[in-house]
């Protein structure tokens, strides 16, 4: 089992579009294993984001990305990276494949409702951005008896 990094970005958590999204996720067989809600300041969405440092759309980015609250989630199953990252799409709506979430709920290539580690190693290292080793969990349902 692998476990990723999942973020909804400021733009679809703002259109409430959150339920959908995760509703999208689980029913592709994904485990939320850690979800909360945060908010990104400058310094650590530039962390986050430093491989893009320089590029065009480096200031953009991270000001579109401390704009609101995102939602952080780790998600697992087997092949992880990699399914979530079909099931999410192209980064631009218009060339993403009809069922995707980007398709469905990103506006455009900037504003695309969605990040998702595109690595295992990335994973690795973007997780601990968002949450503490204790922080996830692998849940168990826990039948307690009903007290009368």
């Amino acid at each position: 089992m692998e476990k990723t990094l999942f973020i909804i970005k400021p733009d679809a958590v703002c259109e409430n579009n959150t339920a959908g999204i995760l509703a999208l996720v689980t029913t592709a067989g994904f485990s939320i294993r850690a979800i909360k809600m945060t908010r990104f300041n400058w310094a650590k969405a530039s962390k986050f984001y430093a491989e893009h440092k320089g590029k065009a759309f480096y200031a953009p980015l991270i000001k579109f990305m401390t704009s609101n609250p995102v939602i952080a989630v780790v998600l697992e199953r087997e092949n992880a990276v990699k399914k979530l990252r079909e099931i999410v799409g192209k980064t631009n709506p218009a060339e993403a494949a009809r069922g995707t979430i980007r398709k469905k709920y990103a506006r455009d290539g900037r504003h695309n409702a969605v990040h998702a580690s595109d690595s295992l190693s990335s994973a690795k290292r973007e997780i601990p951005f968002f949450f503490k080793a204790s922080e996830i969990k692998d849940w168990k349902y826990i039948d307690y008896p009903v007290i009368k």
